[in-house]
């Protein structure tokens, strides 16, 4: 799991609830809002990789980008944070 635009990399373990909680304990500030998929606040690139949503976006994101307050990867993943 990498965050590219901040050059930090990290294990995903599945402690974390999201990506948005996982780039939080690494330091990061992503902007965001609702933390449920509601607001599109979070919506971030995705560079690489999948992701997947464990609580259905209210409106999903544009092709290419991904709501990081609602989902986790799968696999190796880089985002633009």
């Amino acid at each position: 799991m990498t965050f590219v635009y901040s050059k930090k990399s990290v294990t995903w373990d599945g402690k974390h609830k999201s990506l948005l909680e996982l780039a939080e304990v690494v330091g990061l500030k992503p902007d965001f809002s609702c933390r449920s998929g509601i607001c599109g606040t979070c919506a971030c690139e995705l560079l690489s990789g999948e992701v997947v949503y464990f609580e259905d976006p209210l409106d999903p994101p544009e092709d290419g980008m991904v709501l990081i307050c609602c989902s986790r990867p799968v696999g190796d993943v880089k985002l633009n944070i």
